[in-house]
This record gives C-alpha cells, sequence and structure tokens, in this order.
C-alpha cells in the first residue's frame, strides 16, 4: 500500500515540479512577472523535482518510518512553498 500512495505523490510532486519549472506563465497570472520571482518559481521546481524521485525510492524502501519523515519533510517544504508564494501575491 505504501508504494502505491508514494508512486502517486511522485507524479504529483513531479508534476508539479515542472509546472513550475517550466510553465511559469500560470503562476505570474497571481504574481509578478520579474526576475526574482522567476528564480523563485525555478528553485521550487526543482524542489518538487526532486522530492518527486526521492518519493519512488522511499516508497520501494516500503517502510513506514521512512514514508512518515518524507511526508513531514515534504508538508513542510510545501508549506514554506505556500507561505512565500501567498506573500508574492500581496
Amino acid at each position: 500500500m505504501i508504494i502505491i500512495l508514494m508512486s502517486i505523490m511522485a507524479v504529483v510532486l513531479v508534476a508539479m515540479g515542472i509546472l513550475l519549472w517550466t510553465k511559469q506563465t500560470i503562476f505570474f497570472s497571481l504574481i509578478v512577472e520579474n526576475s526574482q520571482n522567476k528564480t523563485f518559481l525555478q528553485a521550487f521546481g526543482i524542489i518538487f523535482t526532486v522530492l518527486g524521485v526521492l518519493c519512488l525510492f522511499v516508497g520501494f524502501l516500503n517502510q513506514l518510518e521512512w514514508a512518515i519523515t518524507f511526508l513531514c519533510i515534504m508538508l513542510v517544504i510545501s508549506g514554506i512553498f505556500s507561505f512565500l508564494l501567498a506573500k508574492k501575491m500581496q
């Protein structure tokens, strides 16, 4: 069960990373388009893509402790991204 759930999460993380990294025009409707915001979106795109790849490895380990640790780390990074994006939207 852990393998299936982590695989689904890996697909979502990689898709989000690719959207942030390449299709930034979607997010520029929410924030101002400048070089600082482009690097912000590219950096988090790379981070989410790396998290997606790590998610596959953690899923194949099939250990509950590693999966919960990874989920906590992913939620903290996603929260930081959400907070910073909301701050840029003001």
